[in-house]
């Protein structure tokens, strides 16, 4: 079989020149090119030429890019876990820095794109100035103390932010010496 090369050259020789050939020749040409070609053979000369000399770079490239997209996911996994636990571990100092004898167990940062069920806040050995403040700030009033036995005294607290302030105010109006209300926008506590 003669080469793809060696049929164009032989073609062009023939349009250049066609009184140096014979009918027959030209007759022999023609039907050469109604043949089918043989596709595995031309399959196996191209895997000759391309893919065996480039078959072991080929492989080695795939290796590298293999780990180097390793290990880009990784470095990004470990960066968006430190990202999400700074503001938590910020979070813990502040409030064990203003009430340093007592625990206050505050609900996690959720992401937006979830179902929010809020965790209950417990409020454990806390002045009462600073549970009413926390509500306050929750329910966007401003704080009136008119009492500073408020200041002195301690409670143990679950607050459920599911409720409504008036239940909240209700549940800790049952304590003895306490009593709160809503008046034109801010909680007072008495």
């Amino acid at each position: 079989m003669k080469t793809n090369d060696h049929n164009k050259q032989l073609y062009r020789d023939m349009q250049e020149a066609p009184d140096k050939y014979s009918d027959q020749e030209i007759e022999a040409m023609m039907d050469h090119l109604d043949q089918m070609p043989d596709v595995d053979e031309a399959w196996q000369q191209f895997a000759r030429q391309h893919i065996s000399s480039a078959g072991p770079m080929h492989t080695w490239r795939k290796v590298a890019a293999m780990i180097v997209g390793t290990l880009t996911l990784s470095g990004i996994a470990i960066a968006a876990v430190h990202i999400v636990r700074q503001p938590q571990q910020e979070e813990q100092p502040a409030a064990a820095a203003e009430h340093p004898q007592s625990a206050v167990t505050a609900p996690q940062a959720i992401p937006t794109d979830t179902i929010v069920k809020t965790v209950p806040v417990v409020f454990d050995n806390i002045p009462l100035d600073s549970i009413a403040k926390g509500i306050a700030t929750y329910h966007h009033l401003q704080l009136d103390l008119k009492s500073e036995q408020a200041r002195q005294l301690r409670f143990y607290f679950v607050w459920n932010q599911e409720d409504s302030l008036q239940e909240v105010i209700e549940k800790l109006n049952m304590f003895e010496q306490v009593n709160l209300a809503v008046e034109n926008g801010k909680l007072v506590v008495r």
